[in-house]
């Protein structure tokens, strides 16, 4: 987890109380050692911090969901040389990204396959 995520949920989880990063947190090991707080009772319990880091991970889901959108924007244009059929693929797989939202983990995402273009 970088350390400006791992800041913002600490800092959301026990506002106001100083804490310092010494290190990589990837794992409640290196929470344990790498995250001191200047009140020790004060320092959030790792599953909060687990916690925490869905919000930050459906921001990543969102801009990969965007960047997936804006490469097919193409298929949208009308003057797209393709078939009714082609079209309404693109569509579909268009819509099943807005949905991608829906998924329970954001850590776990399935993400739809593109339609071949019409030059495959």
């Amino acid at each position: 987890m970088n350390g400006i995520t791992l800041s913002n949920i600490l800092w959301a989880a026990a506002p106001g109380h100083g804490f310092s990063i010494n290190g990589d947190v990837d794992n409640e090991s290196d929470y344990n050692n790498n995250v001191v707080y200047n009140d020790p009772s004060k320092k959030p319990a790792w599953s909060v911090v687990q916690a925490g880091q869905i919000p930050e991970q459906w921001v990543a889901v969102k801009a990969e969901r965007k960047s997936k959108l804006v490469a097919c924007d193409w298929t949208v244009l009308t003057d797209v040389p393709m078939s009714d059929s082609e079209r309404e693929q693109w569509e579909v797989y268009r819509q099943a990204l807005r949905n991608i939202t829906n998924q329970p983990d954001p850590f776990n995402i399935t993400w739809p396959t593109p339609p071949s273009s019409p030059d495959a």
